[in-house]
């Protein structure tokens, strides 16, 4: 299926460019993929058979969107992912380096087509199947991200989601624990959670600066139900991963906004269960909601942009719901006029209304 022309110019470009510079942004390693989401526009999905509706085409993937939302809200960021030798890799290299990010140094692949993420959403705008073909990203191995640690070396901070292998997670965290530099887990879903317990398995040998975890996500890493008593025991839940090696923790919980527990240690790379902790419910930002679809990239997008600019962790939040809420109003998974003064007015509409706890 071939998306858009393939233009010649990108596709002579080098498989991996060895083009060394100085640096200092934000890397971001993770998913890319083209996203096709079907609607049907009668008053039910009908099963078994064709629907009338309308289908979208969008660049999209967890680690791609971030990127795309870091370069509008003018944070230098390089984007390490791969895409196939074709339409739909060329079309998410044009679209996303259009955008502001660096993708020199992605992989494009000779093996391997460029990741699909196909789903069919009901009436009602909520999914009901999807399937996904990302076979690609076991490109991302760790001798790939090893010929790039010049990169990761010199980034203010890095992000990671988990649809990369898990030694290369691995990788990263070493790494980036090594140089010292702040790293950032986004775990993408349940299932794909679970390969953050190995890294956090207590023993104190690796550090992870931020996760943002769902609830659901967070039982997946932590292996165990969180309790019935729904405050209480998320908090009980967000101190046991800080205790295991993560200094921030922000839970992400829908329509009820976020839960942040934090260390007061500063820039302190200490084990985490040797530090006092604290914790904060932060409401969701309120309007009018049209497509939740890329709100939790945005949300993650808002947090690092804070981090990078050296706010606090609760001021980065802020920014986070920020562009959440900025993204929801809209039908498109990265919100293509999202900008710094647009998120800093929403952040001061809602102090306006009183909304900041």
């Amino acid at each position: 299926m071939v998306i858009t022309r393939i233009r010649e110019e990108v596709l002579s470009s080098p498989r991996l460019s060895n083009v060394r510079e100085r640096f200092g942004g934000v890397v971001v390693i993770g998913g890319v993929n083209i996203d096709l989401r079907g609607r049907p526009t009668g008053e039910v999905l009908e099963k078994h058979t064709s629907n009338p509706g309308k289908i979208n085409v969008d660049s999209g993937g967890v680690g791609r969107n971030i990127t795309h939302n870091l370069a509008l809200l003018n944070v230098p960021v390089t984007l390490l992912s791969a895409v196939g030798d074709d339409g739909e890799g060329i079309r998410i290299l044009e679209e996303t380096g259009k955008a502001g990010v660096k993708t020199e140094q992605m992989i494009i692949s000779g093996e391997h087509p460029t990741g699909i993420y196909l789903a069919i959403l009901d009436e009602k705008g909520e999914m009901e199947v999807a399937v996904s073909d990302m076979q690609i990203l076991e490109e991302i191995t760790v001798d790939y991200l090893r010929s790039k640690a010049y990169l990761i070396k010199e980034s203010k901070i890095v992000v990671v989601d988990t649809n990369i292998p898990e030694e290369s997670i691995g990788y990263v965290v070493d790494l980036c624990n090594k140089v010292k530099v702040p790293l950032l887990i986004e775990p993408v879903s349940v299932e794909k959670a679970k390969e953050l317990s190995k890294i956090l398995d207590g023993s104190g040998r690796w550090i992870i600066d931020y996760i943002t975890p769902s609830r659901d996500e967070l039982e997946s890493i932590l292996g165990a139900e969180i309790g019935d008593d729904q405050d209480l025991d998320l908090v009980k839940a967000a101190e046991e991963l800080r205790c295991r090696g993560v200094k921030n923790v922000i839970v992400t919980l829908g329509k009820r906004g976020i839960y942040v527990s934090y260390s007061g240690a500063g820039g302190s790379r200490e084990r985490e269960q040797d530090k006092p902790g604290k914790g904060k419910f932060m409401a969701p930002y309120r309007g009018e909601v049209v497509d939740i679809t890329g709100a939790g990239d945005a949300l993650v997008a808002g947090l690092v942009y804070g981090i990078y600019k050296g706010y606090s962790l609760e001021v980065a939040a802020r920014f986070g719901l920020s562009a959440a809420a900025l993204t929801i109003s809209t039908k498109e998974a990265v919100r293509r006029d999202l900008r710094e003064g647009l998120l800093r007015k929403r952040i001061e509409e809602e102090k306006e209304r009183g909304g900041l706890l």
